[in-house]
């Protein structure tokens, strides 16, 4: 059971399994699709007899005699995957640099239509089993509420509501930005408040909305564990847990950031801490935004090559901080470069491309160990990030459709 083709690049709808299967005795079928010879055993090619290639009478229709082959003038590359289909029992995939109206109609073609239709909604039962997955036909209160909360899709109302959460989240990481602004900071400080308590009953509502939806989402998941294990729901936490900290330590005031009066520098800095925090909500948007949820799909799947690449970068800041501290310091002992942690920082900056010049060699030799950390800088940035694009694509092209 073989065919005769180039390597071709594919990428299956699930990982194919290894199920070859022997045979004794069996006519073998030869096909040749667009200029590529194939040899399957008839009895596969039999397994499906409403298909095409199972139908011997549809099948004799494109018989050549003087070869002695089966002659289809079709795709070379999507019949690959055709194939695939017959030996494998029943299942698909689809190359990934055909398209969808390509693949659907060579399918149509070989009267496989139906089956991979069928074979899709085999697989679209599973996502639906996962935990925290929404209901497709929700029966009780509690799983139209989870389906509200969980897919914009779901109805009007639920796009409205992520329509709202966008809003607010945009409100919030609005007010957080301007409150630091001088000329605000100066009305907050103003006697009759009316900025100060503007911005802490936005920053309320704001508050309350996020809370809201944390909690009727954490009532109606299907799954608790599960829905405690995911960072999203951390993330969403954690944004407006400094706000009730802050209230209950009758920090009213400075929830916005206003001027605290507690003289403690330690409970200053927790507040502070805590104010920083707020800035997290900037994340709640990746619950909305595809291209996000695919950057961060890619970067999961790019683990091994970004730990390489920090293990390399790490190893060269090391080596050429430590020759640069021992150049530049011996030609010049108030130099910049007092010590290996300060001529460490010239390495990062140096390899990272950014060059702040704040820092720079001023020997000929160090000159030059400059020039080769920004060439040794170049090159293992660039290696990784052609792997990474790569992987980039291929995931965007996988979940493109299903986010």
């Amino acid at each position: 059971m073989t065919y005769m083709d180039s390597d071709l690049d594919t990428e299956p709808l699930v990982k194919p399994p290894n199920n070859g299967i022997a045979h004794s005795s069996s006519q073998i079928v030869r096909l040749n699709v667009g200029g590529g010879i194939y040899e399957v055993y008839q009895s596969t090619l039999e397994r499906y007899p409403e298909t095409l290639l199972g139908n011997k009478c549809e099948l004799k229709k494109y018989y050549n005699s003087e070869k002695n082959h089966y002659f289809l003038e079709r795709h070379k590359l999507i019949f690959s995957s055709i194939l695939y289909f017959y030996q494998s029992n029943g299942q698909f995939y689809r190359p990934s640099c055909v398209s969808t109206d390509q693949y659907n109609l060579e399918l149509e073609f070989f009267g496989l239509a139906a089956l991979y239709k069928e074979y899709v909604a085999s697989l679209e039962i599973e996502p639906k089993s996962k935990p925290n997955a929404t209901y497709e036909n929700p029966t009780t209160l509690v799983q139209k509420l989870w389906n509200f909360f969980k897919d914009p899709k779901y109805s009007q109302a639920a796009r409205v509501w992520a329509i709202i959460d966008v809003f607010a989240i945009t409100v919030a990481v609005i007010l957080f930005i301007v409150e630091t602004m001088p000329d605000v900071k100066v009305e907050m400080k103003n006697p009759d408040k009316i900025v100060k308590t503007t911005f802490f009953v936005a920053e309320t509502i704001c508050v309350l909305f996020f809370s809201v939806e944390l909690i009727g989402r954490l009532i109606c998941c299907p799954d608790k564990v599960a829905f405690l294990k995911t960072l999203m729901n951390w993330i969403d936490f954690i944004t407006i847990i400094p706000y009730f900290v802050q209230l209950s330590a009758g920090e009213v005031e400075s929830a916005v950031g206003g001027e605290t009066n507690t003289s403690s520098s330690s409970n200053t800095d927790a507040i502070v801490v805590l104010r920083v925090l707020r800035v997290v909500r900037v994340l709640k948007l990746a619950r909305h935004s595809k291209g996000i949820i695919i950057v961060t799909k890619t970067l999961t799947s790019s683990v091994n090559e970004l730990a390489l690449l920090l293990f390399f970068w790490f190893i060269g800041v090391i080596i050429f901080g430590s020759i640069m501290y021992y150049i530049e310091y011996s030609f010049d002992q108030d130099s910049a470069f007092s010590s290996i942690l300060h001529s460490s920082w010239w390495a990062v900056v140096t390899m990272s491309t950014v060059g702040y010049g704040d820092m720079y060699p001023k020997s000929a030799w160090g000159k030059l160990i400059a020039s080769v950390c920004m060439m040794f800088s170049m090159i293992i940035i660039a290696l990784p990030v052609t792997v990474i694009v790569s992987k980039f694509t291929r995931v965007y092209a996988k979940y493109k459709d299903k986010l």
